[in-house]
C-alpha cells in the first residue's frame, strides 16, 4: 500500500468518525421557558375549580401574614365571580358568545362561566424586600398584590430569602379560608440559613411541619368561596 493510499484511507476514517457529531439549533419548547423563568424567580401554581362551577358564584382571594406569635395581618382582594348571566353583556358580545358556544358556558340557561382555574404567580421585583403575587382566573380576571418581606433574623447583613410551597387542598367548604400557597422565610440555623420541609403542604401536615416550627415570617395565600 503506497503513501497516497494510506493518506486517503486515514482521511476517510476521520470523515466517518465525525459523522453524527454535530450541534443543531432546535425550537425552544415550553418546558425550557418554564425552567428559565423559575431560575429568575418566577413561579406559578394552578388550581382547577371547574367542579365547583354549579355550587359557587364567586370567591375572594386572601393573603394572611404570620410570624411566630400567629397571624398579624389579613388582606382580601376584590370579589372574583365564577359566572355571570349572558344577558349582562351587550348585544354584540351576546352574539359572539352564542356563535362560539364555548364548552364552559351554559348557553341553555344563559350562564357565562368566568373561572375554571385559579393561578397564583410570584414575580421578582427590583427590591430585596418586596415580592409581587398575582392572582389570575381563566378569563382574564387578574390582580397583583405586594408582599413585604422581612430580613432573616440573626444575620448582621439584611438578607431576604423566601420559598413558595403549594398546598393540596384537602377539603372544600363554603365561606371558609382554603389555603393555596405558603410563602415562607428562611431561618438562621447554626451558621447557615435554611428552609426545609415538605414539597407540598396540606392542612394536616401543618402541625408537624418545620416551616411552621421555625419560619420567622410567612404568608398563606388562599381563597374563600361563596354560594
Amino acid at each position: 500500500m503506497n503513501r497516497k493510499t494510506v493518506i486517503t484511507l486515514l482521511l476517510t476514517l476521520v470523515s466517518m468518525a465525525g459523522q453524527g457529531q454535530e450541534i443543531k439549533r432546535v425550537t425552544t419548547v415550553f418546558e425550557d421557558f418554564m425552567e428559565h423563568m423559575a431560575l429568575w424567580g418566577y413561579e406559578v401554581y394552578t388550581y382547577d375549580i371547574s367542579s365547583l362551577r354549579d355550587s359557587v358564584s364567586g370567591f375572594t382571594l386572601a393573603v394572611r401574614e404570620y410570624n411566630q406569635t400567629g397571624m398579624i395581618h389579613e388582606e382580601k382582594s376584590s370579589h372574583f365571580r365564577t359566572r355571570i348571566m349572558i344577558s349582562d353583556f351587550n348585544e354584540e358580545e351576546q352574539k359572539e358568545i352564542h356563535a362560539t358556544k364555548v364548552a364552559a358556558d351554559d348557553i341553555e340557561h344563559g350562564i357565562f362561566r368566568l373561572s375554571k382555574v385559579i393561578t397564583v404567580g410570584f414575580s421578582p421585583v427590583q427590591s430585596d424586600s418586596i415580592e409581587k403575587v398575582t392572582f389570575r382566573t381563566s378569563r382574564i380576571q387578574a390582580m397583583t398584590m405586594p408582599l413585604t418581606l422581612k430580613p432573616i433574623p440573626g444575620i448582621s447583613e439584611p438578607t431576604y430569602q423566601y420559598k413558595a410551597v403549594p398546598y393540596q387542598p384537602s377539603a372544600f367548604c363554603l365561606n371558609t379560608f382554603i389555603p393555596l400557597v405558603l410563602y415562607c422565610s428562611y431561618w438562621w440555623d447554626n451558621g447557615v440559613y435554611r428552609c426545609c420541609g415538605d414539597m407540598e403542604m396540606t392542612e394536616e401536615k401543618e402541625k408537624d411541619s418545620n416551616f411552621f416550627k421555625y419560619c420567622p415570617h410567612y404568608y398563606i395565600i388562599g381563597a374563600i368561596f361563596h354560594k
